[in-house]
């Protein structure tokens, strides 16, 4: 096992959640501008999570960049140490020799596509026999644009969604991941 090092997780998170709010708040910026409403509620989750965002102005959208970048920083550097310790009994420092680390894309555009497509599937089946207040179609239609109600329609646009953000996480994280192995390897010849 080799032990990871949290500096390119915390690059790769910071992309990946700076690219992802990015783009949820310019869609909609760009529906209000066009008059469409009930589309696209990704900012109602922004209100939730982040302090101090309040709505769809420029201080509320400076205010999240910040936040959301701190975040995945934090959390970078939160979990992979964790993840050193659960391990460091599996890591001989007597056999650590440097290899290039790969991650590949295909595989983990296949792990993170058929893992929320497996998810999804089981809460969109568990959402046809609960109570409507009850169910999740409240939060599909924040995260999976287009998604409206528990329809095969609904189901198929869901994982078209999933797919997209399947390989947008894929890309951003073996990009980075890979780029910043690069660079070690490159640092420690």
């Amino acid at each position: 096992m080799k032990k990871i090092e949290p500096y390119p997780v915390a690059s790769a998170l910071f992309f990946i959640f700076e690219i992802f709010y990015i783009i949820c708040m310019v869609g909609k910026f760009i529906l209000i501008q066009l008059n469409i409403n009930g589309f696209w509620h990704m900012h109602k989750l922004w209100e939730n999570i982040l302090p101090g965002f309040n709505g769809l102005t420029l201080l509320s959208f400076v205010l999240g960049l910040i936040e959301v970048g701190i975040g995945a920083y934090i959390a970078a550097y939160i979990i992979v140490p964790t993840y050193n310790r659960l391990i460091r009994n599996k890591i001989n420092d007597k056999e650590i020799t440097r290899k290039t680390f790969n991650v590949r894309f295909k595989t983990l555009f296949f792990t993170i596509l058929s893992y929320f497509s497996f998810l999804f599937t089981i809460c969109f089946v568990y959402d046809l026999f609960i109570p409507q207040f009850l169910n999740m179609s409240i939060i599909w239609k924040i995260l999976l644009p287009g998604f409206s109600n528990l329809t095969l329609l609904s189901y198929l646009i869901g994982i078209f969604d999933i797919i997209i953000y399947s390989f947008y996480s894929a890309s951003i994280i073996a990009g980075v991941l890979n780029y910043f192995e690069k660079g070690q390897i490159i640092n420690i010849k």
